[in-house]
């Protein structure tokens, strides 16, 4: 089977299961993946206050990369063996390594985005609450 034609399979397979989840909104494995990841805005929020939280929530991530990174170089110094298996070693010096740059990324893209609404503007406040869950949004469309 060529490349292309692989392609085409997961994507076909992807959107069948994102479909079958959509008809059963209020099954766990669905709430789990729609729900809303991170900070809600909250009513009476400036919006340099908001990301400022978003900020936070992406540095929360970057060190529990960080936390993890550790813990793999204290299991191959605890264990020789370990440093030679190809998934122990794509995990520790790829994957790890990726989403903490990411999340430090974000990080600083909120913070840039916080000093900008704070400073040059425009700083608005929320008004209202966000009353839909994030299935209930998904499902409106």
């Amino acid at each position: 089977m060529s490349f292309l034609a692989r392609a085409v399979v997961f994507w076909a397979l992807v959107i069948a299961a994102i479909s079958v989840l959509r008809v059963f909104p209020q099954s766990l494995l669905a709430r789990a993946v729609f729900a809303h990841q991170g900070p809600l805005p909250q009513r009476g929020e400036r919006r340099s206050r908001y990301m400022l939280r978003w900020a936070g929530y992406w540095a929360s991530w970057a060190a529990q990369c960080a936390l993890v990174f550790a813990a793999c170089w204290l299991a191959a110094s605890g264990f020789p063996a370990l440093p030679e298996s190809l998934w122990f070693l794509v995990l520790w010096m790829v994957v790890v390594p990726a989403l903490g740059a990411i999340a430090a990324f974000a990080c600083l893209v909120a913070l840039v985005a916080s000093a900008k609404a704070a400073i040059v503007g425009p700083d608005p406040v929320r008004v209202r609450m966000i009353e839909a869950t994030g299935a209930a949004r998904f499902l409106e469309r």
